[in-house]
């Protein structure tokens, strides 16, 4: 009776054994379904977040006279007396940009290279280019991509496609109250005038990391721009690129350098939506120069350090870009006063979050990061994921713990590329941190979990 009673136990423990082992099984493989039907980013994407920062250059015909009605400014006008684009790319690298966008052509319609366009049917040439104006380059695209190159940093056009004063174009449609200094063209014509600059730029000077479309396409270019950016630079990431580039990546909705927590990867506006079904990562653009001064301004002032820094934590701390202007004066070079705060605000992100205390990772729900020995002294902490396996978690806590006590110090939603944590008050007698996924699309996949330093004791 007794072996009769151990084989019926047995047994039952093998049923329960197996039933338990398929519902596991089948958690998972539905687990994996679910995660799998999520969004993904393009390796363009992928690789542009990890960039992390930019540069735009805005130096143009608006540096030496604006375009907000009137006649249109002469070609003669942009006349600086020396044009140093080593030295842009010498304060975009202390800065710490890893690619930069040069503003190619405003919305004055002036190009900072010598467009060939013409049509022979009306005799229309178009002339209010750089070979045009009194420069000592004729080409400072050209210059600007070699600047970059020699410096490692990935170059990008900015091209105003709705936008252009010198052919009478606004929203992308020609107007009919014609000023002094504008050429006429069709609808048609502005239309060829727009493709056959932008293959002049994306055909000629090499392979781009990004390409700007500020305030949008017009709709009706829509399917040509598609076949253009398709055929010419099929890997560059395309602001403002929705509906026509798989590589696009969205405007974060203001240009004070305030990215909104959360802000998710996926969504094609805003903060993003984690329920949509596009991956279209965040940037934000914003200036150095006080007043939102993006072409250079000599009474405009510049941001402090602090204010920098403040925008550092919520972009590239709030899983977003950050686009960060270079104006150059009317000499054509970066003030010194401005290359000596970028170079101060490069150094801080460097000294800050160059080396962490420690570091981990884990794709589990649970990740502790620990500290040896036991008593690291804590005032922030980095938190990414992989995204190449998507955005995954949805809601999360970070535990710290110390000698002393427990404490709940995040509750959080949006991770992304990079997270990043200031704790209200430095922690001493730090032993460990702990994350956890409380809900997540898929098992979460943190790449980095890193605890910083950056304050010294005592300092709040």
């Amino acid at each position: 009776t007794s072996g009769y009673g151990n084989r019926l136990n047995f047994s039952s423990r093998m049923k329960m054994t197996t039933s338990t082992v398929f519902v596991l099984v089948l958690f998972t493989f539905l687990y994996g379904v679910l995660a799998s039907k999520r969004p993904l980013p393009t390796a363009s994407q992928l690789t542009w977040s990890n960039w992390e920062l930019g540069a735009i250059v805005h130096f143009n015909m608006a540096t030496y006279q604006r375009c907000t009605g009137g006649p249109v400014p002469s070609p003669s006008l942009f006349n600086p007396s020396k044009i140093d684009t080593d030295n842009w790319a010498a304060a975009m690298k202390a800065f710490g940009a890893k690619y930069a966008v040069l503003v190619a052509k405003h919305n004055c319609g002036f190009t900072l290279w010598p467009s060939k366009v013409h049509f022979p049917e009306s005799s229309f040439i178009y002339n209010y280019t750089v070979a045009e104006s009194k420069s000592p380059s004729q080409d400072i695209v050209a210059d600007f991509i070699k600047s970059c190159v020699k410096l490692g940093i990935k170059p990008g056009f900015y091209y105003s496609v709705v936008t252009n004063y010198y052919l009478n174009v606004k929203a992308g449609k020609v107007q009919h109250d014609l000023m002094p200094g504008m050429a006429v063209v069709t609808q048609d014509q502005y239309y060829q005038v727009v493709l056959t600059q932008l293959t002049e730029l994306w055909s000629s000077y090499g392979s781009l990391g990004e390409v700007w479309f500020d305030g949008g396409y017009e709709k009706d270019l829509k399917d040509n721009l598609t076949a253009l950016l398709y055929k010419l630079q099929p890997n560059a990431t395309a602001f403002n690129g929705q509906g026509i580039s798989n590589n696009s990546i969205r405007w974060i909705g203001n240009e004070a350098g305030n990215a909104p927590d959360p802000n998710w990867s996926t969504g094609e506006s805003g903060a993003g939506d984690p329920d949509s079904d596009v991956w279209c990562p965040a940037e934000s653009d914003t200036t150095l120069q006080g007043s939102d001064m993006w072409f250079y301004n000599r009474t405009a002032g510049i941001r402090s350090l602090n204010e920098l820094i403040n925008v550092y934590h919520q972009t590239v701390g709030h899983n977003s870009n950050l686009l960060l202007d270079f104006a150059p004066d009317k000499d054509g070079v970066i003030p010194d006063d401005q290359f000596e705060r970028y170079s101060q605000f490069g150094e801080f992100i460097r000294k800050c979050y160059g080396k962490p205390l420690n570091a981990t990772s884990g794709n589990k729900t649970t990740v502790t990061l620990m500290f040896s020995p036991p008593a690291a002294y804590v005032d922030r902490f980095v938190l990414q994921e992989n995204q190449s396996l998507g955005q995954r978690v949805r809601s999360y806590t970070v535990t710290i713990v110390t000698r002393s006590h427990t404490r709940v110090v995040v509750n959080g939603t949006s991770i992304g590329h990079k997270k990043i944590s200031l704790l209200a008050r430095p922690m001493e007698h730090v032993t460990h941190l702990v994350f956890t996924a409380i809900e997540s699309v898929g098992v979460p996949f943190i790449s980095n979990f890193a605890a910083y330093a950056c304050l010294s004791k005592g300092q709040i």
